[in-house]
């Protein structure tokens, strides 16, 4: 028998009692700490300026996007910049701001140093300097490059650029009420499509001025195979390919079923509540596939063989139908609980 120090049999005799009448262990016991939110709240009042985002996405190797935001101040003092969290159509805060890098902010030609907020990391603190009319930012969205880093969005042929991955926002106004002017160069050759309409001098696209809940609603699809086909008189079928044979299989039987598609949604809803509709359509099998919806347009992705396998792709053409169906419910109408301001 193992023969135990008396120290110890003294310290297990006289704390007996305490362990027959408490048999678990107790962790501490804090009070809890109120979180103090210094992020301001969003106000239906207009922002004072507008916002520039230029964006150098011509980077299809690494599948880097280059971002060049001046963003107008009015006054010295705090000011938070979001990075959208909350993004239409998805069900959850998945923007990736796990993949905003290099951010540096300027103000009168001087460093403005700023640090994230200890709750919320979609925000950043900074404090503007006396004198400053603008921020001037740099940073990069370094898109994924592998499966298991998110969905690719760049590929040596195709490209889904989405604004709100490449933009940050003052805090303290409804995103409807924060006007922004924008402007990408794409690579050499390409066609770009959005269903906010640009001026296009040679690769640099110019968007026309909105705001910015209607920029982060209005994705693009750009590549360097394309072909466009007008479904009625307000709604285009743009498709981009891995290839032009993808593209060059498609027969008029085929595009006059998109056609029928366009009538038959019109004639049961009984309305056009947009002003255009793109569908933008990626047909690959190196780009990440999607489904998402918007107001003005919607962004669809299936694989190879949607024109070449007609015949075979029967589970792929649901997509555009159940896109363009959001356009009036979730988009045009939309439950109160599901908006953000």
């Amino acid at each position: 028998m193992r023969r135990i120090s008396l120290s110890v049999a003294l310290l297990l005799s006289t704390t007996a009692p305490a362990f027959a009448q408490n048999s678990v262990v107790q962790n501490s016991a804090p009070q809890p700490v109120a979180i103090e939110n210094t992020i301001p709240e969003a106000r239906d009042v207009d922002y004072p300026g507008t916002i520039r985002l230029a964006i150098d996405a011509t980077d299809t190797e690494q599948g880097i996007f280059r971002v060049r935001e001046t963003i107008p101040v009015a006054a010295a003092g705090p000011m938070v910049l979001l990075y959208p969290a909350w993004l239409p159509g998805n069900h959850a805060p998945r923007g990736q701001i796990e993949k905003l890098t290099g951010l540096v902010v300027r103000a009168n030609g001087q460093v403005v140093q700023w640090v994230r907020d200890p709750v919320d990391v979609f925000a950043f603190h900074l404090n503007v300097p006396e004198g400053a009319r603008t921020l001037e930012l740099e940073f990069q969205f370094t898109s994924a490059v592998a499966g298991n880093q998110g969905r690719i969005v760049v590929t040596p042929n195709l490209m889904n650029l989405q604004f709100q991955s490449m933009s940050l926002y003052p805090a303290g106004y409804f995103t409807r009420r924060i006007p922004v002017e924008a402007t990408v160069t794409y690579p050499d050759g390409w066609t770009a499509v959005s269903g906010l309409p640009a001026t296009q001098e040679g690769a640099v696209y110019t968007y026309t001025p909105t705001n910015y809940q209607v920029l982060v609603d209005s994705p693009v699809f750009a590549g360097r195979y394309y072909r466009e086909w007008a479904l009625s008189d307000r709604v285009d079928l743009n498709v981009f390919a891995d290839n032009a044979a993808e593209l060059a299989a498609a027969t008029p039987e085929m595009i006059d079923a998109h056609r029928r598609l366009v009538q038959q949604a019109v004639a049961v809803f009984g309305s056009q509540q947009y002003d255009h509709y793109e569908f933008l359509l990626t047909v690959s099998d190196e780009i990440g596939g999607i489904g998402l919806e918007h107001h003005r347009s919607s962004e669809n992705g299936v694989g190879l063989g949607y024109f070449t396998e007609w015949d075979k792709a029967l589970n792929s053409r649901d997509l555009l139908p159940h896109e363009y169906t959001h356009s009036w419910n979730g988009k045009y109408r939309r439950g109160a609980d599901l908006w953000t301001p």
